[in-house]
């Protein structure tokens, strides 16, 4: 189980798994903060003024610096069909400071009167003073949710309320209110002082620096605040603070610890040959003996790989290593882990120092998992298998290897650029399913291009970007039988499919994927090219966009997020972000562009009058810049584009 959102340079969306929805007390307190956008839920075109990180600059309901005891803040949420009849939603977005070190509660109330009712999720959130760097902590579900935050003196936190509406779910009225609580305590102790030292260690000093920690501590034996952090003291760390202390006994198999897995030949895999290895067993009764790891987790209280089992790994350089229970591969919600590994300085006590990467779900109906790291000099790694929340069973986990594919494109003659995209510039990153943390799950984005002529598509160049380690996607080329302009799944036929890295480190560029032999395509086919990128093991990774317009549209679809089928950035709130992709090919006739609205390869009069009737609305077909009218910047771009093709 997970929990997602879509973000793209600051961000956005909120979207999880569904939960039920329940029906509680949203009696208004005497003296509650209302809402700053009443009527903004259900319009169109209007800036949201408590819209938050969905607007750059972003727009927030300030509250100030909180005070001691119980604030109240109330309003109401939905999500709808906007007149371009694509779903758009509310989320109302607070922040507050905090007067001093110490811990907020929240508790999220809410009731829906309409029949289409939608599930209601709430946020909370550490900002550090802008989108770029902030933080969720944590979801929740009414009734009466509640989560705790320990928090700083002159820090900005906040929380965030919206519904679960986007996806085949359908949409909402918006007639979900909520009523959130919030109360501050101020510390008792003196804790979360950087010069007061570790937790886990005698300090020398009265307190340690992990405040959340130093109160438990402290509430359990006051004298550790009082009069010094002494050994006693940093031994209730690993009691009450969850930190990470190694333990394993009666193992129920070979591999059920990791100090006897790394022994065993037995749970060594050797992919030297690069051909992939399938391990089998079950993880039913097994210890967990690894940490809870923040990168596997959906949220607080869910970053353990329960029940896990461990296999030493080696592979012979650098590429991609691929460990995966997906499609078939456990029927059950598993988590899949990679540590780096060396024999010689191995130590189980030190485990959370050495990972590298976690993946909890891949999208498939069983929350099964999949995960996929790059690896250069290293050879030897560590894969441990878990479930999430105490789930266990049988397995089948697929541990593979790849070497990067590198391509070159060595056009045909008369070779022919075929694109929808005004700019091929790779100017911003675009929009993706993201979990909490910013790390993205799997998503795939897609072009399609109809009706193209006889020709060999010899390769694609497409923008992306990738905020963490590099990642091998998937470029995919279909034809696609539905005449609807949408990529259908249910009617996609894979012509062929190519691996590609992706660079990581903040990469944003355009990408060469090359086809050899060249894939033939027949006249009428509508071509769809789809880049498929599995999660990141670490960052965010999305398209290389641009905001110059484009003459079809960019899709997204993320199944981890709810979104089975393709769906427009305009859909999901995100127009003016458009994939920098295109194609080249050779030996075939007319090609369309960027204001050739009737498809016939030539920017002419009659797409001008398509251009004019469509005048003043937000006909997707004639808004050439998608910004939701069609006006004097579209004939701008079409006038720009007039004549043949090219």
């Amino acid at each position: 189980m997970s929990n997602c959102r879509f973000i793209a340079s600051a961000v956005a969306g909120l979207c999880t798994a569904g939960v039920a929805f329940g029906q509680c007390d949203v009696t208004v307190p005497t003296g509650s903060i209302e809402q700053n956008d009443v009527g903004y839920c259900g319009t169109t075109g209007e800036v949201d003024p408590n819209g938050g990180c969905n607007y750059d600059p972003a727009v927030w309901q300030e509250l100030g610096t909180l005070s001691e005891g119980f604030t109240s803040i109330n309003g109401n949420v939905g999500a709808w069909t906007d007149t371009a009849g694509g779903e758009t939603r509310d989320l109302d977005w607070y922040r507050f400071t905090a007067p001093s070190n110490g811990v907020i509660g929240y508790t999220f109330n809410s009731a829906n009167a309409g029949v289409d009712v939608a599930d209601f999720v709430g946020f909370i959130a550490s900002f550090a003073g802008d989108c770029a760097t902030y933080e969720l902590d944590g979801y929740l579900f009414p009734c009466g949710g509640f989560i705790e935050q320990s928090v700083q003196a002159g820090e900005v936190y906040g929380f965030v309320t919206t519904v679960n509406g986007f996806g085949d779910g359908g949409a909402s009225s918006c007639l979900t209110e909520y009523v959130v609580t919030v109360e501050f305590a101020p510390s008792i102790y003196d804790c979360g002082d950087p010069s007061q030292g570790a937790c886990d260690v005698p300090n020398g000093t009265p307190g340690c620096s992990d405040q959340e920690c130093c109160e438990l501590v402290c509430a359990f034996d006051d004298l550790c605040c009082d009069e010094g952090w002494d050994e006693a003291c940093a031994a209730e760390v690993y009691n009450l603070c969850g930190y990470y202390q190694y333990e394993c006994d009666s193992p129920a198999y070979g591999n059920d610890c990791v100090v006897d897995a790394v022994l065993d030949g037995a749970f060594r895999v050797d992919l030297a040959d690069t051909d992939p290895v399938v391990v089998s067993g079950t993880t039913a009764g097994a210890n967990t003996d690894g940490p809870g790891e923040e990168a596997c987790g959906s949220g607080a209280g869910f970053e353990q790989l329960n029940s896990d089992l461990w296999y030493v790994v080696s592979v012979p350089g650098g590429g991609f290593l691929t460990a995966s229970t997906c499609d078939g591969g456990a029927l059950w919600d598993t988590k899949i882990a990679v540590y780096a590994y060396d024999a010689a300085t191995f130590e189980a006590a030190l485990l959370p120092d050495i990972f590298l990467a976690c993946n909890e779900d891949c999208g498939d109906a069983a929350a099964a998992s999949s995960l996929q790291i790059e690896v250069d000099g290293t050879t030897e790694f560590l894969v441990r298998l878990g479930g999430y929340d105490g789930a266990s069973g049988d397995f089948d986990m697929t541990i593979s290897y790849a070497e990067l594919p590198i391509y070159e494109c060595i056009p045909g003659d008369d070779p022919v650029t075929t694109t929808q995209s005004v700019d091929m510039t790779a100017a911003f990153n675009g929009v993706s399913c993201a979990y909490g943390t910013g790390v993205t799950t799997t998503n795939q984005f897609a072009r399609k291009y109809m009706g193209v002529t006889e020709q060999t598509i010899g390769c694609t160049d497409f923008g992306a970007y990738n905020g963490g380690s590099g990642i091998l996607a998937l470029m995919r080329v279909a034809d696609d039988t539905n005449p609807d302009p949408r990529p259908d799944v249910a009617s996609l036929a894979e012509i062929d499919v190519k691996e590609v890295y992706i660079a990581g480190g903040g990469y944003l560029g355009l990408t060469t994927v090359a086809f050899d032999p060249g894939l033939d395509v027949t006249d009428g086919m509508n071509v769809v090219f789809t880049l498929d990128c599995p999660e990141s093991p670490d960052g965010f990774v999305s398209l290389g966009c641009n905001d110059a317009g484009e003459s079809g549209f960019t899709y997204l679809k993320s199944d981890p997020c709810g979104i089975a089928t393709y769906t427009t950035y305009g859909e999901i709130g995100f127009d003016g972000y458009h994939w920098a992709q295109d194609f080249t090919s050779w030996g075939g006739g007319d090609v369309t562009c960027i204001g050739d609205l009737n498809g016939d390869g030539i920017v002419d009069g009659a797409d001008l009058t398509i251009l004019l009737g469509a005048w003043g609305t937000d006909d997707p077909v004639a808004d050439l810049n998608e910004d939701g009218l069609v006006d004097g910047a579209d004939l701008t771009l079409m006038l720009g584009a007039w004549g043949v093709c090219v």
